[in-house]
């Protein structure tokens, strides 16, 4: 699953394509990871806050569900972010990973290391426009309850991310081809839902 930089890119992308480019919406985009505010959540605590089901499919219909469970609840910038954060997880597992895994291990990373190694690779990862996002996010601390996340927890979160973001690109693994491919998957499988 990609980090909050990639994450946040993804968003900042199809905010020009859905003409959405507010503090909930990018908020929403933060908010499934904030269980992981003390450090990496029990397995619970995150599936429960990304719809989460082993199977992709069965997880692309547990989002779905989600949304139209929330839908009429809770504010429509905040919940196409949150829906584009999980959709943007299940896009990058089924169609990314493996392929990214392959070359790390191709770079001569064991098997049982090329997690990790992948997950420092996030953090070098930047783009220019997150600098105009976390302007956004600044500007408020309004908050919404969601899943098993709270309002509280999620300003917490979001407080934390965005002040611990790279400051510049020296990502090997995450490539402008991967960035762009994995925004166009994400874009074309969120018209499904917004068509």
């Amino acid at each position: 699953m990609p980090n909050i930089m990639i994450h946040e890119e993804v968003g900042y992308y199809i905010s020009k394509k859905i003409n959405i480019n507010s503090y909930n919406y990018y908020l929403g985009i933060l908010a499934p990871d904030s269980p992981n505010l003390e450090g990496f959540a029990p397995k619970v605590e995150r599936w429960t806050a990304h719809a989460r089901r082993k199977d992709y499919n069965e997880w692309r219909n547990s989002l779905k569900d989600l949304y139209n469970n929330y839908k009429d609840k809770i504010d429509n910038d905040f919940l196409i972010g949150y829906y584009i954060h999980i959709l943007t997880d299940i896009v990058f597992d089924d169609y990314f990973y493996l392929d990214i895994r392959e070359k790390i291990l191709q770079d001569g990373y064991k098997l049982e290391e090329s997690h990790q190694v992948m997950l420092d690779d996030y953090n070098k990862y930047y783009f220019n426009e997150i600098e105009d996002i976390k302007e956004i996010l600044n500007s408020s601390n309004e908050s919404f309850n969601i899943n098993n996340i709270n309002k509280e927890l999620l300003i917490k979160w979001k407080n934390k991310s965005i002040n611990n973001l790279s400051k510049n690109n020296t990502s090997k693994y995450i490539t402008n081809e991967v960035i762009n491919n994995l925004n166009e998957k994400v874009y074309k499988e969120l018209t499904n839902l917004i068509s």
